[in-house]
């Protein structure tokens, strides 16, 4: 993820920035912590006292569309960027909406979507949107 930190703080400078993941807190506070703990809202796991694994907190259904919804009904405007099928719901509810480093079919399928593949580029589409 060459470039993640640099473009964050570039984009961090601004506009107010959130990640939303399906990933789990556990899983992401590592590249969290690299990329200079940027505000992330995503799931949990449940840990035993010894560590292990033993269950999981999904937020709710559709929790990037949902979050979404809640920023917009508390009155801000978001631009959203994903990868992959489960952004499409979150980038296409946004003012604006970009397909960043997808694969081809997510492109394809998707052609009325912006796609870009450097953190530039999509920085540029980000800042025009603002």
């Amino acid at each position: 993820m060459d470039g993640a930190k640099e473009f964050l703080d570039k984009l961090r400078a601004e506009t107010q920035v959130m990640i939303l993941s399906d990933t789990f807190t556990q899983f992401a506070a590592p590249l969290m912590a690299k990329l200079g703990w940027p505000t992330l809202l995503c799931n949990e796991l449940t840990t035993s006292p010894t560590g292990e694994i033993i269950g999981y907190k999904i937020r709710v259904p559709h929790s990037k569309l949902t979050s979404v919804r809640a920023l917009q009904s508390a009155g801000y405007e978001t631009i959203a960027s994903g990868d992959s099928f489960n952004d499409l719901e979150m980038i296409r509810a946004s003012k604006a909406g970009f397909l960043f480093r997808a694969p081809e079919k997510i492109r394809k399928d998707n052609p009325d979507l912006p796609a870009f593949d450097t953190y530039d580029d999509l920085f540029e589409a980000i800042r025009a949107a603002l």
